[in-house]
């Protein structure tokens, strides 16, 4: 198993980060990159606050490891 610097940073198991692809880096996406070792990105790009919320907090619930949201 490789570990490295940015593993002990994120706290994640594998140095694997996962794009924060609008509209398709959904909450369950980055919780299943998440659970599986990676860090999972949802991917918020345009879209509205509500729905970003929405996905945060679905991901909170799929997984209780780090993940991260793409707001570029």
């Amino acid at each position: 198993m490789l570990k490295t610097e940015i593993c002990e940073l994120l706290g994640i198991k594998h140095p694997l980060i996962q794009g924060g692809m609008a509209w398709a880096a959904t909450a369950e996406l980055a919780a299943a990159v998440s659970n599986a070792g990676g860090l999972g990105i949802i991917g918020a790009g345009n879209a509205p606050a509500e729905v970003v919320v929405n996905e945060i907090k679905k991901a909170k619930t799929l997984t209780d490891k780090p993940f991260g949201v793409n707001i570029y």
